[in-house]
């Protein structure tokens, strides 16, 4: 980014890989780039108020709402200002205005993605702090069933899906703490992940999903490609790039759209 301080796909790339990794006080400086390259990118505005969210510990107040909502300004259906606003007006006590919210963000969210199922929880919630029953049926607000069922297709086949395990063999060197990456990369060409999911040991055995909401880059989906390669490994330093001692497990080149993909976690990098 140094020789390069104008590259937008750059910045955001840079901010997103920090977040993944914890590190939001250098997600910030990037996305506050990105904001500035691209005073109009919705998503921009919602990832610099969710990174300055988390260094704040949570808290959305001040500049993090002042950005959400110029994100919902300039794009009312942006999943990931929906969602937080929600957080915001639940942490304020507002479980209607959270519930609506969230609400919204379930009707523009991947079916069956790690979002969607996110929302769906905190929704029940919501409603349970609001005094209003549970939803029957689906999560989704009234009217938007209708535009799920008909997504859902659509959504899986932008999708991989499928279960990791760790080889008994394996499981003395870890801890429950140590971090999980489970990744999808290009079957050809670059290895840059096309959508990341951070979790850790204890989640295993873990049933995932990868899809677009995990995108490292809005220039560079999942739903993009045509065949990948699914990875899972663990490092007990947390760091993205694979290192010495790591454990990992590959699978063979799967279609997007793939279901019931099975992968172990077997083999330590050397």
């Amino acid at each position: 980014m140094k020789d390069k301080p104008d590259d937008a796909e750059g910045w955001a790339m840079l901010g997103r890989s920090y977040s993944i990794l914890g590190r939001f006080d250098e997600a910030v400086p990037a996305f506050r780039r990105l904001v500035a390259l691209r005073p109009q990118d919705a998503q921009a505005h919602a990832d610099l108020a969710d990174a300055i969210g988390s260094v704040q510990g949570g808290k959305l107040d001040g500049e993090p709402e002042q950005l959400m909502a110029k994100a919902l300004q300039l794009d009312g259906r942006n999943l990931k200002a929906l969602a937080l606003s929600g957080s915001l007006a639940f942490n304020r006590g507002d479980a209607k205005g959270a519930l609506q919210r969230w609400e919204q963000a379930l009707a523009v969210a991947e079916p069956g993605g790690e979002m969607a199922q996110q929302l769906q929880n905190v929704i029940a919630e919501a409603r349970q702090r609001a005094g209003l029953p549970p939803a029957a049926g689906a999560s989704a607000p009234a009217g938007t069933a209708a535009t799920a069922t008909a997504a859902a297709p659509a959504a899986a086949a932008s999708a991989v899906q499928g279960r990791i395990t760790l080889a008994a063999a394996l499981q003395s060197r870890v801890a429950p703490g140590d971090t999980l990456f489970v990744f999808a990369r290009p079957a050809q060409g670059a290895k840059m992940p096309l959508a990341i999911l951070r979790k850790q040991v204890k989640d295993l055995p873990l049933d995932f999903t990868l899809d677009d909401s995990l995108a490292m880059s809005p220039a560079a989906r999942l739903s993009g490609a045509g065949q990948v390669v699914v990875g899972a490994r663990i490092s007990k330093s947390g760091n993205a790039m694979p290192q010495p001692g790591d454990l990992q497990g590959l699978s063979a080149p799967v279609a997007v759209g793939a279901r019931g993909v099975q992968l172990e976690i077997a083999d330590v990098l050397p």
